[in-house]
């Protein structure tokens, strides 16, 4: 998929997901957990994720009740949040492909039982098309919480004052 219709489709989804406005991380995140229907626990990425060469996963376990992202270490906010949105894009593409293999999950996190891992999506590369449209549509969740910073900052504008 060319760049132009990689951001069409990941504009065109995003439109579906009926965010709300204005969109905030938090309000982001409590719409994914209703999309999911379940809640999703975000967690900075232990030593032993990063040395595996991950900056992002998503873990889904058969029979919980929710759903962990987990992120590398970073001190900027705005880089958090992207690591998050760009998890947040597989959510959206509901993809159920295991990227990584269950054994290496469970060497990863191995608390998880290796045959009650459902999927997980993980962020090492950014080459292959499933990683560009994540990535897509992660900066669109980003343009759009940009867009509306001012308005989750001050509240919507009235026009109250202004004069006509």
């Amino acid at each position: 998929m060319d760049y132009e219709s990689r951001q069409k489709r990941a504009r065109t989804l995003v439109e579906q997901l009926g965010l709300p406005r204005p969109l905030t991380a938090d309000a982001l995140h409590r719409h994914m957990e209703s999309i999911r229907g379940k809640k999703i626990e975000v967690y900075t990425a232990t030593p032993r994720l990063l040395e595996a060469g991950l900056c992002g996963l998503w873990i889904a376990v058969a029979g919980e009740s929710f759903e962990r992202i987990h992120h590398a270490p970073t001190t900027s906010a705005v880089q958090r949040q992207q690591f998050i949105n760009h998890e947040f894009g597989h959510m959206i593409l509901n993809q159920q492909q295991e990227l990584l293999s269950a054994e290496r999950v469970a060497v990863l996190a191995p608390l998880i039982p290796m045959d009650a891992i459902v999927h997980a999506l993980s962020r090492s590369r950014f080459t292959d098309e499933q990683e560009a449209l994540a990535e897509a549509i992660g900066d669109r969740l980003a343009l759009i919480m940009l867009h509306d910073g001012r308005a989750a900052a001050h509240g919507t504008p009235t026009g109250f004052g202004r004069v006509l």
